[in-house]
């Protein structure tokens, strides 16, 4: 689950930072004094963090229920 959400940050932050300059947009990292690559790496963890909790999701609504399990014993 977290390998494939890895690859999915990975590929936002490539697609939103190509379009978006994170000195120039104000989100906050002004006020945290967080550096260029600061931005970049936060950034990194949430995409990675949101694409993990997706996966998780799907994970869990995918899986069979108990009354499915049991009648694929029998």
């Amino acid at each position: 689950m977290l390998w494939p959400s890895f690859l999915v940050a990975c590929a936002m932050e490539m697609l939103v930072f190509a379009l978006v300059d994170p000195v120039n947009v104000y989100c906050g990292a002004d006020a945290l004094g967080m550096s260029r690559q600061g931005a970049y790496t936060t950034a990194f963890f949430v995409f990675w963090l949101m694409a993990a909790a997706s996966s998780a999701c799907t994970a869990l609504l995918a899986a069979p229920s108990d009354a499915e399990r049991r009648n694929a014993v029998l």
